[in-house]
């Protein structure tokens, strides 16, 4: 008898499988989501330091900065698009559907990130900055095999490998001391050097260690083993410190150049646990399971064992950005680039290019397209409402297509400026 596919509890086990909720960076921010974060050579304020605590230093309309309350999160992954979702959701799948769903996961396997940061009470004042925010990141990814067995089911004197599972996330909260010094320098309409110090309070950390498994089946019945190693963490504190310059070459052209937890030093010391799971299952038939208890023909261990305190450190991350600014129009191109393969960020390089138009002033519009990275290309938009004194911004961010990717990312904040 055939069932009716439900793409989203296909995605849920999946998804429970390798997947945490987390964070990201610079999700909160509206502004810089509806331009595809190119937004380096734009940040002013309390939002500078997020991405430049040097940008302290630069011109801003206003010099007060409150930052109310800032919401993000996204929800991205590597193989399938709301194009597929809308096609299988509730359809009763055929072979070539299957064969279609597991051609869009790649050959490393499928990988899957849930992102949310919170930011409250920031607040700017001239070239120093006190800021708050609660941020994670994750990478988790799941075999492709894995996918192929609850698919299409087990093939006889084939072999299931899901060593290609692999998972890493953290949350912490983050509470920052920003300042920038502005120095005269010869070409150069503004100059400014700065530096952020922020302490950390670690919430939680997960990390796969181990994962090897295989599952087999030939004419005795399916023969398997397996192992995974989990390590966790519910607690911890570090510092982080991240560094900056920025200038403005005129009233218009501004750049920025700055590196996010340049520094960084986690101490994990609260319920560090090591989880260890095992099973070795041989020769297991039907009738082996209709005649005995599936103990007996499946042996299963699990073992938790306290571990050490350890360290880990924050995701390092060059930000580059060269933005123009009018009175009506503002354009933006950032080039990022993690320096570490982490969790949260990538080594492969990211171009973003943004825009803000201003036609109405009380209705600014945005929109921005990027490439690379984790994430590959992505589009976004957004709008404003600005009252001058407060502001309310709301964006929409898609991977590939604004409303066909792979993935979609929702911020919205409101701000005080006066």
């Amino acid at each position: 008898m055939k069932a009716r596919f439900s793409l989203p509890l296909f995605v849920f086990v999946l998804f429970a499988l390798c997947s945490s909720v987390s964070a990201q960076s610079g999700i909160s921010n509206a502004r810089s989501v509806a331009m595809s974060g190119a937004f380096t050579g734009l940040a002013r304020g309390v939002e500078a330091p997020a991405w430049n605590p040097a940008n302290l230093a630069l011109t801003a309309r206003r010099k007060y900065h409150l930052n109310l309350f800032s919401f993000g999160v996204g929800f991205h992954n590597n193989s399938f698009s709301k194009k597929q979702y809308d096609l299988y959701n509730g359809a009763f799948l055929t072979e070539q559907d299957k064969l279609d769903i597991l051609a869009s996961i790649p050959s490393d396997g499928l990988r899957v990130d849930l992102g949310t940061e919170v930011q409250a009470m920031g607040i700017s004042i001239g070239n120093f900055a006190l800021t708050a925010s609660a941020l994670g990141a994750s990478d988790f990814s799941l075999s492709k095999d894995i996918v192929d067995l609850i698919l299409m089911g087990n093939d006889l004197n084939r072999t299931y490998d899901v060593g290609a599972t692999s998972g890493q996330g953290f949350g912490v909260s983050s509470f920052a001391f920003s300042f920038a010094l502005p120095v005269k320098l010869a070409g150069f309409h503004r100059f400014a050097f700065g530096a952020s110090g922020k302490y950390l309070l670690g919430l939680v950390y997960g990390e796969v260690k181990e994962a090897s498994s295989s599952v087999s089946t030939d004419i005795d019945g399916v023969h398997g083993n397996g192992r995974v190693v989990i390590d966790r963490a519910l607690g911890g504190n570090g510092l982080a410190f991240d560094f900056g310059v920025a200038a403005q070459l005129n009233e218009s052209w501004s750049m920025s150049l700055g590196v996010l937890n340049a520094v960084s030093s986690m101490k994990w010391n609260k319920s560090t646990k090591r989880f260890i799971y095992t099973f070795r299952a041989d020769s297991v038939s039907a009738e082996k399971l209709q005649d005995s208890d599936i103990d007996s023909v499946v042996v299963r261990s699990d073992q938790t064992i306290d571990i050490e305190p350890f360290h880990t450190t924050l995701p390092p991350q060059l930000r580059f950005g060269l933005a123009r600014s009018t009175r009506h129009w503002t354009f933006d191109v950032d080039y990022t680039q993690g320096l570490k393969k982490v969790a949260g960020v990538s080594t492969r390089p990211r171009i973003a290019f943004g825009t803000e138009l201003r036609l109405i002033p009380l209705l600014p519009l945005r929109a921005g397209i990027a490439s690379g990275g984790r994430r590959g290309l992505s589009s976004s938009a957004g709008f404003g409402l600005d009252f001058s004194a407060f502001s309310w911004d709301f964006a929409l961010s898609s991977r590939g297509g604004l409303f066909s990717g792979r993935g979609l990312a929702v911020a919205f904040d409101w701000m005080f400026r006066f």
